[in-house]
């Protein structure tokens, strides 16, 4: 794909095109999408054309232009799908529950989300694009990660407001929590490297634990309300 592709905020379609004929039929747009998740995970963004996803799909390529413009579309259109699903199965952070249990339910759930999913293969996807088509980047970032932060983070608010914690800063302390569940598991997925499937669930525990006790120990507050760190 060349670096000509408009911005994906003029990705509209053409004017004057009657809503009746655009993407009107959900089960239709559930079969291109799907499609085309198939065709970007077998031969990557650049490396995918919508000929080959029309092909996928069931549908003529002017049947995959009624519904999608372009592959950057169909790539957003996959990752909203992602996010729905990562918010639904990631469960709820009850700031009524015990702090320690809800980090590390959280943590597990997301781990897991991300490794067990496609999500790993559309990072590798737009973190090799970014460079070139930094709108697509862009918004795999803010359909991905940037929702899991803003969720985060408002837990934590709750939880200083609730005097459980001491952070300053709790968008930056979510980003940290949030990496600190990552980096040993998700960071080597993206060369090809997980925990075999006898190891796998132990593996996360572990690492999970790990890093909601290492957090707690530096914003916990002691019973006196005074902060560890």
């Amino acid at each position: 794909m060349s670096g000509s592709s408009p911005p994906l905020r003029d990705l509209d379609p053409p004017a004057g095109a009657p809503q009746s004929v655009i993407g009107s039929d959900p089960a239709k747009r559930r079969q291109i999408v799907d499609g085309a998740r198939a065709i970007f995970l077998e031969r990557g963004f650049e490396g995918a054309s919508m000929g080959e996803i029309a092909r996928r799909a069931g549908v003529s390529k002017g049947t995959l232009y009624v519904y999608f413009q372009n592959k950057e579309q169909l790539f957003c259109a996959i990752m909203d799908e992602e996010r729905r699903l990562h918010l639904d199965r990631l469960g709820s952070l009850d700031p009524d529950r015990d702090l320690r249990d809800v980090l590390v339910q959280f943590g597990r759930s997301l781990v897991i989300f991300i490794l067990k999913s496609k999500t790993v293969a559309g990072m590798r996807a737009a973190i090799a694009i970014a460079e070139r088509m930094p709108d697509v980047g862009r918004a795999f970032y803010e359909r991905g990660p940037a929702t899991t932060i803003k969720t985060m983070a408002a837990f934590l608010d709750r939880k200083v407001a609730q005097g459980d914690l001491s952070i300053r800063d709790t968008r930056l302390a979510a980003n940290q929590l949030l990496d600190l569940y990552q980096t040993s598991l998700v960071r080597p997925a993206l060369f090809g490297l997980e925990p075999s499937p006898e190891e796998f669930d132990a593996k996360v525990q572990t690492v999970v634990e790990a890093a909601v006790d290492l957090f707690l120990r530096a914003h916990r507050r002691e019973d006196d309300g005074e902060s560890r760190g």
